[in-house]
């Protein structure tokens, strides 16, 4: 009757089974499956094999005939029994074995073993008591499953009678929580029904209630009762960083027992009495299946939350989230209609502002009517003509309803007004640090005062700390700026309007001014008095372009630029260069862009430039100059604009005149220049040479006169008939023609000549004549001939020099070699050879030397390179290369052509490198470009040449600069052009480096230091 356990039950059947049957050995196997068995308890010999897990024996088994046929089994002689596994029975020493089954259910579940009587042999009698013993343990396993099974269903009874008794006492604290959240009146009532359910049913010890969006992270704490933070406030500010946050973000409720160092923000431990709060419940507020806040919930020393327990806390707290929620839209309510009646009187206020001047005050008075807040700014802005962006063109700023100073300063961070004013979309920007004036953790309101399309200005509001904003004051904000832009549409037309009348009478003037001026100087001084008029100044210029090079002549100027008068600034870039696209042009300094040579006299002064332009082509510029501290406003900008095409006209007009003047005075010159010219030049007609000048007379030999009787034709030897002139009169049919001649003169002596002959065109576009120029190349020829020489002898210098370096490198190798030979232990023949190849080598590297001492080049002092022209004479020697390739190259040069220090020759050596590089990686590609470009880069000039080639894997980029590196074929190069082009850039304190993707292209930049500073060119 005593209880066993399973393990206890088989470890006595085994000692049993050893006892009564007198056994050597007894144990209890308990099968695994269909091939293994695991021996669970062992009496006696067979303890040796307790606990291990065996295999069945393959085919016949003595323990699956007991399985299978439920059977007691035995052998006497478990030697030579087949179903016997020798590899256990060998081991144990068995001679006889005896197996019982233990049926349970009609299913084999263990088998009942004894082995080796000790007197006798296994018979049916020891047979039967193992068979009653296997049978009683099944009864007794039998009985204890069943008393198993009892206990559970007694135990499952009891754990639904107390699940029932709790869930019937959460049902009642939730019925009598909601009725008390009902019956509460506002949120004050609220909060203290609340109260008093967590401290009579949970007995806590305080709370922490806070409101939290986490789409705009703000969270702010409303209510604490019982044991408080010390430091709350920084706790909501770094709300979203705790555990807090965390639990509202998940909508997921936390609860900690007491067992973290901190129960509530591992940044603030101080904050919670250590020794009376040890645990807290954090609930989140979920309302429409989004969390809205979170109520904390705090324990004295450290409480266990059972599931009950928590599922209740969850329940209560969505109960009160409804609750909170409903007392909250009825103060909802009763703000919106008061502040509906304050919109009403601010729109009123708005529609009586009409003056551009108090635009900025009255609505930002309006603003804090409707939205008292820490400070308002009102922003005027302006578009920068440069960039498209906005600047703050006037700022008014309210704090506490009060003006203040509207220095800009303050105002410096403008990037979320900047982007309200260039989308035109209001934004709600929290926790957000806009200046050096705002403290970390307020909120930021800003919209775009804004008519259709045009921005305006932008309204900027900034909150209590302790009252953020929310969307209905944005919305009210949009409002309040939809009618300010309105307000500022009203003020812009009046405005525009008055300007509109100004210009036009401002046109007339200019107009007048042009038909009375007697000379293009006095004309544009009068123009300048009369700009003056309708937009003062402190100084202005006007400058003209009467070059084709487009550079200016400043022909009259007033106030602190009347010093610019009678002046042409040098430089390149012209009027293009000032301004590309044709558009006015600001300068904060007029003297940070003015030449070195002025920067003496020229005033530091604000700068506008405006281009005149006239039938489609640039005349000159308008410059009009007022204090850094106060520009020109935009009105009076944008009147000069619209003016400068009446001042280009009336200049158009005054230049006309002008060149009529010109014109007659270069006919003049022509005439006298025909004569003065030192090569002879002819005049064609179809009758025959119509003007020959005094140098073709002395030239050939005859008379003016003579050579005017004669025709063309008479004073070429051999008078073959040339393309594109006809022979009966000698004139050119189109286009200019070139050709190589030997001309003879009146002593019947001749002369190589190349004769350039142009069509003389009417105003008509019909052919006149021509006039051919006659140049003798005598010397020219000479001069070839030498050249010729020279460049044979450069090329053999070269292919020596190339020779040679080839030939050095096998012979060093060679000689080294050799001297480590002589160093080892050879017999004397052997030590003759080596020595003799010793000598050889260094005799033929001694030949190779004076090869190179030939072949090189005298050194080039250093001096100033025009990068420019350097890299265009560079693509000019590689021209026919490049375009038997099909390579596109294209310019993008610097128009400053800087200049740096250094040896030309060298610098070319790397750029003609560098080109022939990347036409070899274009070979195989179907697209080759190839762009050169120049730009100034700080105190640096900046080369780089950007092909279309194959690119570079990675391994070849890092080893491009090693000497007799190189990726082509064997013959082509040898791999000495980067290291070489590496050497000569570094010599210069430049740096060259190299940019690279396979299958797009590859970029070499090329960076060394300017010669000097470029020079601004606005003046030029």
């Amino acid at each position: 009757g005593q209880a066993f356990t399973r393990q206890e039950l088989f470890v006595q059947l085994a000692d049993t089974a050893r006892l009564i049957i007198d056994a050597e050995g007894a144990a209890v196997v308990e099968l695994l499956d269909a091939e293994f068995y695991a021996v669970s308890a062992a009496s006696g010999t067979l303890r040796t094999i307790e606990g291990r897990r065996l295999p069945m024996k393959a085919g016949r088994s003595i323990f699956r005939d007991a399985v299978t046929q439920r059977l007691v089994q035995f052998t006497n002689d478990a030697i030579a029994d087949e179903r016997v596994n020798p590899d256990v029975s060998v081991p144990l020493g068995m001679r006889q074995l005896a197996v019982a089954p233990i049926v349970l259910d009609d299913t084999p579940v263990g088998l009942l073993t004894a082995i080796n009587p000790r007197h006798g042999q296994i018979d049916d009698r020891r047979l039967s008591l193992l068979e009653y013993l296997a049978a009683q343990a099944a009864v007794v396993l039998r009985t204890q499953q069943l008393l198993h099974n009892t206990q559970r269903a007694a135990d499952e009874a009891r754990y639904r009678a107390e699940d029932a008794a709790r869930a019937a006492h959460a049902n009642a604290v939730l019925a009598r929580s909601a009725r008390s959240f009902a019956d509460a009146p506002n949120r004050e009532a609220l909060l203290g029904s609340l109260t008093t359910v967590l401290q009579d049913e949970f007995q806590a010890a305080g709370i922490g209630l806070y409101e939290a969006n986490p789409q705009l992270r703000t969270a702010f704490l409303v209510h604490e009762w019982g044991v408080r933070n010390a430091n709350s406030e920084r706790i909501a500010a770094d709300f979203w960083r705790t555990a807090l946050g965390q639990s509202v973000r998940d909508a997921e409720p936390v609860f900690d027992e007491g067992t973290a160092e901190v129960p509530e923000y591992d940044m603030f431990a101080a904050t919670l009495p250590a020794d009376s709060v040890q645990s807290t419940a954090l609930l989140p507020l979920v309302i429409e299946e989004r969390a809205q806040g979170l109520l904390s919930i705090r324990f004295a020393g450290r409480h266990a939350f059972d599931t009950e327990e928590r599922l209740l806390l969850v329940n209560l707290a969505a109960q009160f989230a409804l609750a909170y929620r409903n007392t909250l839209y009825v103060d909802e309510v009763e703000r919106r209609a008061h502040r509906l009646t304050l919109l009403a009187r601010a729109q009123q206020q708005l529609t009586q502002l009409a003056s551009e001047d108090n635009l900025p005050n009255g609505i930002a008075e309006a603003v804090q009517l409707v939205l008292p807040s820490r400070a308002c700014d009102v922003l005027a802005l302006s578009t920068v003509e440069r960039n498209g962006d906005y600047d703050v063109r006037r700022a008014v700023r309210l704090e506490n309803g009060s003006p203040v100073s509207s220095d800009l300063a303050p105002l410096a961070d403008l990037t979320l007004a900047r982007l309200t004013a260039s989308t035109g979309v209001s934004r709600l920007a929290c926790h957000l640090s806009a200046g050096p004036d705002v403290v970390r953790g307020t909120s930021e309101l800003c919209a775009a005062v804004r008519f259709g399309q045009r921005s305006a200005g932008v309204i900027r509001l900034f909150a209590d700390p302790l009252h953020p904003f929310d969307s209905q004051d944005l919305d009210l904000l949009t409002i309040i700026a939809r009618h300010a832009g309105t307000a500022v549409e009203t003020a812009r037309l009046f405005a525009l309007q008055d300007l509109q009348r100004q210009r036009a009478e401002g046109a007339a003037e200019l107009a007048r001014v042009t038909l009375q001026a007697v000379s293009v100087e006095d004309g544009a001084a009068e123009l300048l008095a009369a700009l003056d008029r309708y937009v003062p100044s402190i100084g202005k210029a006007i400058g003209v372009s009467r070059g084709r090079d487009g550079m200016v002549e400043y022909i009259a100027g007033s106030g602190t630029l009347d010093l610019l008068r009678g002046h042409r600034p040098g430089g390149t870039r012209g009027i293009a260069g000032i301004s590309p696209d044709g558009k006015p042009v600001t300068f904060d300094s007029l003297r940070e862009a003015a030449p070195e040579s002025m920067l003496d006299g020229i005033p530091d002064e604000w700068a506008f430039v405006v281009p005149l332009a006239a039938r489609d082509r640039m005349l000159g510029v308008l410059l009009v100059t007022a204090p850094r501290q106060a520009p020109l406003q935009k009105r009076d900008r944008l009147t000069l604009e619209r003016l400068s095409s009446s001042l280009a006209l009336a200049l158009d007009a005054l230049l006309l005149d002008e060149e009529e003047r010109l014109a007659r005075e270069r006919e003049h010159l022509l005439a006298t220049a025909l004569t003065t010219i030192n090569h002879p030049i002819f005049i064609l007609d179809r009758l025959g040479v119509r003007y020959a000048n005094p140098a073709a007379a002395r030239e050939y030999g005859y008379t003016q006169q003579e050579l005017m009787d004669m025709r063309f034709e008479q004073l070429v030897a051999g008078n073959e008939q040339r393309e594109g002139v006809d022979t009966d009169t000698g004139v050119v049919e189109q286009g200019v023609r070139l050709s190589h001649d030997v001309h003879r003169r009146h002593d019947d002596s001749e002369f190589p000549a190349v004769v350039t002959v142009s069509p003389l065109l009417g105003h008509d576009g019909d052919v006149l004549g021509q006039v051919v120029s006659v140049r003798n190349v005598s010397q020219d020829r000479r001069l070839e001939e030498q050249l010729r020489h020279t460049e044979k002898m450069v090329a053999l210098g070269e292919l020596v020099a190339g020779v040679a370096h080839e030939i050095n490198n096998p012979l060093t190798g060679i000689s080294a070699f050799a001297q480590i030979l002589l160093e080892e232990q050879l017999s004397d023949d052997q030590l003759e050879s080596v020595a003799l190849i010793k000598q050889e080598s260094d005799r033929a590297k001694g030949v190779i030397n004076d090869l190179l001492l030939f072949a090189r080049k005298s050194a080039r002092d250093s001096g100033p390179v025009n990068v420019n022209a350097m890299i265009e004479q560079t693509v000019r020697l590689r021209s026919y290369p490049l375009r038997n390739a099909k390579v596109t190259v294209t310019l993008e040069l610097d128009a400053s052509h800087p200049e740096v220090s250094g040896d030309a020759q060298k610098l070319q050596q790397v750029l003609l490198n560098v080109v022939s590089n990347a036409e070899h990686a274009m070979l195989d590609r179907p697209e080759r470009a190839l762009t050169l470009r120049t730009f100034r880069e700080g105190d640096h000039v900046v080369i780089t040449a950007t092909d279309t080639g194959s690119g570079m894997s990675d391994e070849v980029r890092r080893r491009m600069f090693e000497p007799f590196f190189s990726t082509k074929a064997a013959g082509i190069g040898t791999g000495l052009g980067m290291s070489v082009a590496y050497g000569i850039i570094s010599a210069h304190g430049g740096s060259i480096a190299v940019d690279t993707e396979p299958d797009v292209g590859t970029t070499v930049r090329i960076q060394l230091p300017a010669l000097r500073a470029p020079a601004a060119a606005f003046l030029a």
